[in-house]
């Protein structure tokens, strides 16, 4: 199942959210900040493939390794299972991944 949903708001930042399988991906504080969810316990570590404004040639990776055994609710805002990057510049498009090893990835696609 593919979920793609981009919010716009009043200013010229926007959020982005994307999910794909149990990979589920948003940003957040003005799009400057990438989060992660592993949100099946299957086994599948999850990863999120995004760009940056500063380096916009430069494809970034945030991945969720840990699985559904991941970060708990001390980490990310009370988001369970969730790893997010730093707050750096504006992300303006991204996909998530379902990591399957020796098979290709299943990704969501590139939202914008």
């Amino acid at each position: 199942m593919l979920t793609v949903i981009a919010i716009a708001g009043a200013s010229p930042a926007f959020a982005l959210s994307v999910s794909r399988g149990g990979a589920r991906g948003w940003t957040e504080q003005s799009a400057t900040v990438m989060n992660l969810q592993d949100t099946q316990d299957d086994g599948h570590d999850v990863k999120a493939e995004y760009y940056r404004t500063a380096h916009p040639s430069d494809k970034l990776t945030l991945w969720n390794k840990q699985a559904y055994d991941g970060p708990r609710f001390e980490d990310n805002d009370g988001n369970a299972w969730t790893v997010e990057s730093g707050k750096y510049s504006t992300i303006f498009k991204m996909q998530v991944c379902e990591v399957y090893n020796n098979w290709p990835d299943s990704c969501s696609g590139w939202v914008e």
